[in-house]
């Protein structure tokens, strides 16, 4: 992916927000917009006693699992990484912005390299997994979801540059696309986009938790994949590093 080759260079130039310009206190490093945008305030220096907007773009990297009633489903780990990308308005809940609602936006990829098959029953009605079944004739598999979501979260913060930061929040969302790619013997890669009873609404919650722009983020999908009662119970497990560039 495009996103996963630029990354190194957003974490470099991240890095830049690390020093303090000529000295100053660091109480005011905030004012000379450090790192990739952060606290970026236009192109002047904030005016002094204005109150700074934190974690307005977020960039999450994240390692995808299934899950299912009978416990966690079998993947290749290399296959099971995806990313999101979040819009979001900081919106300050008390003066010194320690407190504050995050509103915002978001498209996730859930991407997953499971040791078995999805496949629709006989009346093509609902969806059951079968691990490790027919995979011999395939080279490799990956199965994932494109998800546009609302979010909405909490978030706590102790004062100045570099500060802590706790993020208590959830989304709920549409999936735009549930998708199963097998790449057979010799042959080209094959994309299934069928599965009878994909479920479109998507819910659930996360949490950051980190200093300045970097954290560590975990996600739950509440909302099952599938939503026939009679087809096998999975849902989405994310977690990963989260970086704020905006």
């Amino acid at each position: 992916m495009k996103f996963l080759k630029l990354l190194p260079i957003f974490l470099l130039l991240s890095f830049q927000g690390l020093a303090q310009p000529n000295g100053k206190d660091s109480s005011l490093v905030s004012r000379h917009r450090p790192g990739i945008f952060w606290f970026y305030t236009g192109f002047r220096p904030a005016k002094p006693g204005k109150l700074r907007k934190y974690d307005r773009l977020i960039l999450d990297v994240t390692y995808n699992q299934l899950l299912s009633t009978g416990g966690g489903v079998k993947a290749n780990p290399w296959r099971s990484f995806g990313c999101n990308v979040n819009t979001m308005w900081d919106v300050p809940l008390n003066n010194g912005n320690t407190f504050s609602l995050g509103i915002g936006f978001a498209y996730k990829y859930q991407k997953t390299g499971p040791k078995g098959l999805f496949f629709a029953d006989s009346t093509n009605s609902f969806t059951h997994y079968f691990p490790d079944s027919s995979y011999s004739d395939y080279r490799k598999n990956t199965f994932g979801n494109h998800i546009i979501a609302l979010p909405v979260e909490l978030r706590f913060r102790t004062r100045k540059w570099e500060h802590f930061k706790v993020h208590l929040g959830g989304s709920i969302g549409y999936r735009l696309q549930t998708f199963q790619k097998l790449w057979p013997e010799k042959k080209h890669a094959e994309k299934y986009r069928d599965l009878p009873d994909q479920n479109r609404l998507v819910y659930g919650v996360h949490m950051r938790i980190g200093i300045r722009n970097w954290a560590l983020f975990a996600d739950y999908t509440l909302a099952p994949q599938f939503k026939s009662s009679k087809s096998d119970k999975i849902s989405a497990l994310a977690f990963g590093v989260s970086l704020s560039v905006f």
